[in-house]
């Protein structure tokens, strides 16, 4: 069945399902909808949770034992099952198929996937779960409906903003939901009630740190010692490497999908969907002075560094994203490795 997200609560309070499909294509829905579904497995006396990191590599002992070898008395269990590639390879498409068909009534299989491409949607293990599961989206807000979401996320929170204010901040979040929230709790935090412009830019701004979500861009104009500025003020305050790494490696998808349609003869509105504003003036510039074999190395790059901060290759971690930063700005801190077109982070 599939589910809107907006009514996920709502059906969450009905009763669980035992198999939940949660296709993470916008991170903060993703995050906000896996959360939901492990806090109505709680208040529903689904105690326990096992969380398994999954790849078409990995053994999937551990996803069987987690299903098989439980004890009678044992607590109802979340299995909270990642699988970042969207490929789970012979075996485990084996496993998550038979799962489908025999799902146990004390455990609830959440299976965190990203956006389907073809090849998944055709598997015959996503068909199956896909038959049995609640199947949620995680779709990004569309720029249409940005506003009206941070207006609504404002009211939960006790706020009014006036229309100038927020389309500023439509423009300043530039579509990234994550940037949004963290502007939403600043402003919860402010102690104010009604936001005007002059309440936005006083709650809102700070010159002392540097904003995750205008990382990317500045890299992408070339700017690689604000960049690299920028990058070692955002480790050295504790920002999350993987978050990091998120807002880097979408920045490059966008560029190496505008940079395909635009080849493919696709006008500017379709070439460049997805990215607004400051962002997408990044990108161009970034088309300026890169080829395409040049983008797709950058995501190739991407890549390496999921794979090292994931422990799944020897590396360290802050010094791939800085290299990275670099890469993208234009001027690699060290020898670029050869590009992994198909890789997605």
């Amino acid at each position: 069945m599939a589910l809107d997200i907006a009514r996920l609560e709502q059906d969450l309070a009905r009763g669980l399902a035992p198999i939940y499909l949660l296709l993470a294509e916008e991170p903060l829905q993703a995050i906000e909808a896996a959360d939901a579904i492990r806090a109505a497995a709680r208040e529903q006396g689904f105690l326990e949770r096992t969380v398994l990191d999954l790849t078409a590599q990995s053994d999937w002992g551990p996803f069987e034992a987690a299903i098989r070898d439980r004890s009678l008395f044992a607590e109802r269990t979340v299995l909270d099952v990642r699988l970042a590639t969207g490929k789970p390879g012979k075996t485990g498409g084996d496993h998550l198929k038979a799962y489908a068909g025999d799902p146990q009534a004390d455990l609830v299989l959440l299976l965190q996937l990203p956006r389907p491409d073809r090849d998944m949607r055709r598997a015959a293990w996503f068909k199956a779960l896909e038959n049995r599961a609640v199947v949620i989206h995680a779709r990004p807000v569309p720029p249409a409906q940005l506003g009206s979401w941070i207006r609504a996320r404002l009211q939960k929170n006790g706020l009014r903003i006036t229309d100038p204010a927020l389309a500023l901040l439509v423009a300043r979040v530039e579509g990234n939901l994550l940037a949004a929230r963290q502007e939403i709790e600043k402003l919860a935090l402010a102690g104010v009630t009604e936001i005007d412009e002059t309440v936005l830019a006083e709650a809102t701004t700070d010159s002392a740190r540097f904003e995750l979500f205008a990382l990317a861009p500045t890299a992408l104009r070339g700017d690689v010692r604000h960049t690299l500025r920028m990058l070692e003020g955002l480790l050295d305050e504790g920002q999350a490497e993987p978050l990091i790494l998120w807002a880097l490696a979408r920045e490059c998808r966008l560029l190496v999908q505008a940079m395909e349609r635009k080849a493919a003869g696709a006008p500017d509105r379709e070439a460049f969907q997805g990215s607004f504003g400051d962002g997408q003036k990044a990108l161009r510039q970034a088309m300026s002075r890169l080829d395409l074999s040049a983008a797709r190395g950058l995501l190739g790059e991407a890549a390496r560094v999921d794979r090292v901060i994931k422990g799944q290759e020897n590396g360290n971690a802050r010094q791939g994203l800085l290299d990275l930063v670099a890469r993208m700005a234009g001027r690699p801190l060290t020898r670029p490795e050869p590009a992994l077109n198909s890789q997605r982070v």
